[in-house]
């Protein structure tokens, strides 16, 4: 039972020390938009706007355009536009938004030049896209995909923590009152959550 308990033990703290500095940016961004003001009424990033001459094949859609460009010109984060998000201006430019964790690329596209406005997130706007980026919001830039598979791992990490947890207390059969009654509030805390949002 000791070998048992401390093996249990090591892999508790070793999923926590893997995945630490993921759940810190969880709990920071927790805190962030719990007391964050409503989007609408929160500070606009500053935007820097710049042109840059460019004359437009003719002989390319505005998807095959949209992809010369991010290869282009756009910030390497920047995520690919689908064919179904190319919007263009009331005068009838092609306008491209490029979004990454860090902010937003908007390019239209004149007949001989790019016009580009940027603005960047703040380190806790930058935070919260970076804990919600997953493995559903598949990236072409190596960087985006490393940190996608560490809040992965971490996310599961947590899990086992939970578990490995439960286990240690079992293991002392049980006798830590204070587990006991944290263990029955979480749980009645989460069924009436779930309950009330039936």
């Amino acid at each position: 039972m000791n070998f048992m308990r401390a093996l249990i033990q090591q892999v508790h703290i070793y999923l926590s020390l893997l995945s630490f500095s993921s759940l810190c940016v969880f709990g920071v961004i927790g805190v962030y938009a719990t007391m964050a003001p409503k989007w609408e009424e929160r500070d606009k990033p500053e935007t820097k706007r710049w042109d840059v001459p460019f004359a437009a094949p003719k002989d390319l859609d505005d998807e095959a355009l949209a992809v010369k460009i991010r290869r282009e010109f756009a910030p390497p984060l920047a995520n690919p536009i689908a064919k179904q998000f190319l919007r263009h201006t009331p005068e009838g430019k092609l306008l491209l938004d490029f979004y990454q964790v860090n902010g937003l690329t908007r390019v239209v596209v004149h007949e001989d030049r790019l016009s580009f406005e940027e603005s960047r997130s703040n380190v806790l706007e930058y935070l919260n896209r970076i804990h919600a980026t997953t493995t559903r919001n598949p990236s072409p830039d190596w960087r985006v995909r490393a940190w996608v598979w560490y809040n992965e791992l971490a996310v599961w990490s947590l899990l086992g923590m939970t578990l490995t947890g439960i286990l240690l207390w079992w293991t002392l059969r049980l006798r830590h009152k204070g587990a006991l009654v944290a263990a029955i509030l979480g749980t009645a805390a989460f069924l009436t959550i779930y309950w009330r949002l039936q």
